[in-house]
C-alpha cells in the first residue's frame, strides 16, 4: 500500500523546494521579524499598560485572540506576542500545507500525474502518504527552526527556549491539522478547486468560531478551532502542552481517515460525485469571456466577502486609535500621535491586498494555458483575444471594485466604533485613490504573461518588494526613496498628505503607462507561440 513513498517524497522536494524555501523566508520574516522588534514596540512599562488596555478590546480579541496573564495578573512582553502572532502565523501555516495537499494529490490526479505514477511499482496510497510525509516533515522543521530562531532574536524574556519552542509547537500543529482536512477533502471532491474551496471555507470556519470562542470566553468552541485550542498553551507563560498533543491526536485520527477514504474511491473520482449539470450549457459559456466568468465566479465572491472583512477589523480599531498609537512607541514615532497618518498606513496595506485577486485572476490564463485546457479552446472558432479578455475584464473589475469594497468595510466598522466616524466619501476618496497603482500591476503583469509567460512570478516578488518597502520600510525606518520605487509609494497617503499637482501628474502617468502594457499585452499575447502541456 506505502511502497515507493520514500522515492514519491524525494520527486515532491525535487518539485518543490523551491515553494517550501520561500513559504520558510515568509514565515521567517513574518515570526522573527515581529519577535525581534517588539521589545522596541512595547519596551517601556507605560507601552505594556496601554498595550494591554487595548489587546482587551472585543474588536482586538476578535482579530488577535484572547488575552491570558501571569500569576500575578500582568501580560508579558512574551504574551502579548504570543496572543498578536500566534493565531495569525498558524493561519499563515494552515494557507501553506492546503496548498501544499491539493497540489499534490488532487491536482495532480485531475493532471494524470498520479496514473503515471500508478503505472510504476508503488502503492495503492503511496502519493497521499508521500505528500502528508513531505507535509508532517514542513511543520516539524518550520516549528523548530522557528523556535530556535525566536529563541536567538527575541529579548524581554522571549529569549526563553521553553516558550519560544512552544510557540513553533503549537504553529506546527495548527499547521498539520488543515493538511489533515483537507488531505480528508481531496478524497470526498472530484477536482482541486472544490476541495481547495472547502478547505479554505473550513480554515475560514475556524478562525470566526475561535473569534467567537474568545469573545465569549467558551472553552467548548476553542477545542473545537484548531487555531482556538492552541491558545490554551498560554505561550510564554505556562507553556502548556496538552492542547500541542489534543490537536495532533485529531491530526492522526484525521489521517486515517483520509488514507480509508482513499483507498475506498476510484482514481480520478471523489466519494461526493459531483451534481449533474444542466443538460444545456447556459448561453454565456458559449463565449471563452464566459468560461473564465465560470472558472473565477467562486473565486471572485470569496475576495468580495475577504476584503470588506479584512478592512473592518482596521476600521474597529479606530474607536481606540489614540490608545493603539500610545501604546506602540514605533507608532508614535512614525504617525507624531497624528491618527489620520495610520490611516493612511492602514490604506496602503489594503491597496496591496486588494492588487492580489486582480493579478491572480488574469494569471489565470497563464494557467488554463499551461494546463493544457485553453488549447481546446483555441483549436476552435476562438481567438487569442477573446480567450484573453475574458480574465483580463474580471481582474479589471476587481482592481476597481475591491477598493470600494474596502472604503465600504472600514467605514462600516468605524460607523460602530467612533463617536464621530469618519465620512465615507472621505474613506472612499482614501481607497480609490490607489486604483491607478494597482492598474499599473495589473499591466505588469499583462507584460510578463504576453512576452514572458515563464517567468510571471517577477510580479508578486514586486508585490513582495512593495509590500517590505511600504509596511516593514514604515516600521523600520528605511530611506524613503525605496518607496519610490513602489507604484503604490507615488501615490499620496491620504487623508494626511494633500493631492499636489505633481501627485496626479504621477497617478496619470501610471494610469496611461499601465493602459499602454494592456495593449502591449494583447498584441504578445496573439502573437508569441502557446505553451500547452501534454
Amino acid at each position: 500500500m506505502f511502497a515507493g513513498n520514500i522515492i514519491l517524497c524525494k520527486l515532491i522536494l525535487r518539485r518543490d523546494w523551491l515553494r517550501i524555501l520561500i513559504w520558510f523566508v515568509v514565515m521567517a520574516a513574518l515570526v522573527l521579524g515581529f519577535g525581534s522588534a517588539i521589545n522596541e514596540i512595547v519596551g517601556t512599562d507605560e507601552s505594556l499598560a496601554n498595550m494591554t488596555v487595548m489587546m482587551a478590546n472585543p474588536a482586538m480579541v476578535a482579530m488577535m485572540g484572547q488575552t491570558y496573564f501571569t500569576a500575578d495578573g500582568v501580560m508579558t512582553i512574551g504574551s502579548i506576542y504570543a496572543t498578536m502572532m500566534l493565531v495569525w502565523s498558524a493561519l499563515f501555516m494552515g494557507i501553506m500545507n492546503i496548498f501544499h495537499v491539493v497540489r499534490h494529490t488532487r491536482a495532480d490526479e485531475e493532471r494524470g500525474r498520479i496514473e503515471v505514477i500508478r503505472s510504476l511499482p508503488v502503492g495503492r496510497l503511496s502519493s497521499l502518504s508521500s505528500t502528508m510525509t513531505v507535509a508532517v516533515a514542513m511543520n516539524v522543521i518550520f516549528a523548530v527552526l522557528l523556535g530556535l530562531g525566536l529563541s536567538v532574536v527575541g529579548t524581554g524574556g522571549m529569549e526563553d527556549l521553553g516558550g519560544a519552542m512552544m510557540f513553533g509547537c503549537q504553529i506546527g500543529v495548527a499547521g498539520l491539522a488543515f493538511a489533515v482536512i483537507t488531505a480528508i477533502f481531496c478524497q470526498i471532491c472530484s477536482n482541486p478547486r472544490t476541495a481547495m474551496g472547502f478547505s479554505f471555507f473550513v480554515l475560514i470556519m475556524m478562525y470566526m468560531i475561535r473569534a467567537a470562542a474568545d469573545m465569549q470566553e467558551n472553552i467548548v468552541l476553542s477545542i473545537i478551532s484548531p487555531l482556538g485550542i492552541i491558545q490554551m498553551s498560554k505561550v510564554y507563560v505556562e507553556n502548556l502542552l496538552w492542547p500541542a498533543l489534543l490537536s495532533l491526536a485529531f491530526s492522526v485520527v484525521g489521517a486515517g481517515l483520509a488514507f480509508y477514504l482513499c483507498s475506498a474511491r476510484d482514481m480520478g473520482a471523489g466519494l461526493v460525485a459531483p451534481k449533474p449539470g444542466k443538460r444545456d450549457a447556459a448561453p454565456y459559456l458559449s463565449s471563452p469571456r464566459g468560461l473564465a466568468w465560470r472558472l473565477l465566479k467562486t473565486p471572485f465572491i470569496i475576495w468580495a466577502i475577504a476584503i470588506p472583512s479584512l478592512s473592518m477589523s482596521y476600521g474597529s480599531i479606530m474607536g481606540d486609535i489614540e490608545t493603539f498609537i500610545e501604546s506602540i512607541p514605533a507608532l508614535q514615532e512614525m504617525t507624531g500621535g497624528d491618527p489620520l497618518i495610520l490611516v493612511g498606513f492602514f490604506m496602503v496595506l489594503m491597496a496591496l491586498m486588494v492588487t492580489i485577486p486582480s493579478i491572480q485572476f488574469l494569471l489565470k490564463a497563464r494557467s488554463q494555458e499551461s494546463g493544457g485546457y485553453a488549447e481546446h479552446i483555441l483549436a476552435r472558432a476562438a481567438s487569442r483575444y477573446d480567450q484573453l479578455s475574458g480574465y483580463f475584464i474580471i481582474a479589471l473589475v476587481c482592481g476597481v471594485l475591491m477598493p470600494f469594497l474596502n472604503s465600504v468595510g472600514f467605514w462600516l466598522a468605524c460607523y460602530a466604533t467612533m463617536d464621530d466616524p469618519l465620512a465615507f466619501s472621505s474613506i472612499l476618496v482614501t481607497c480609490m485613490i490607489y486604483t491607478p497603482a494597482v492598474l499599473f500591476m495589473l499591466g505588469l503583469a499583462m507584460i510578463l504573461l504576453a512576452y514572458l509567460p515563464e517567468r510571471t512570478s517577477i510580479v508578486w516578488m514586486y508585490m513582495g518588494y512593495s509590500f517590505a518597502v511600504l509596511y516593514l520600510g514604515a516600521l523600520m525606518g528605511l530611506p524613503e526613496w525605496l518607496s519610490y520605487l513602489s507604484p503604490f509609494g507615488l501615490i499620496p497617503q491620504l487623508p494626511a498628505d494633500e493631492v499636489t499637482g505633481a501627485s496626479v501628474l504621477l497617478m496619470v502617468i501610471l494610469t496611461v503607462a499601465a493602459a499602454t502594457m494592456y495593449v502591449l499585452g494583447f498584441k504578445g499575447y496573439r502573437d508569441r507561440d502557446m505553451k500547452f502541456s501534454h
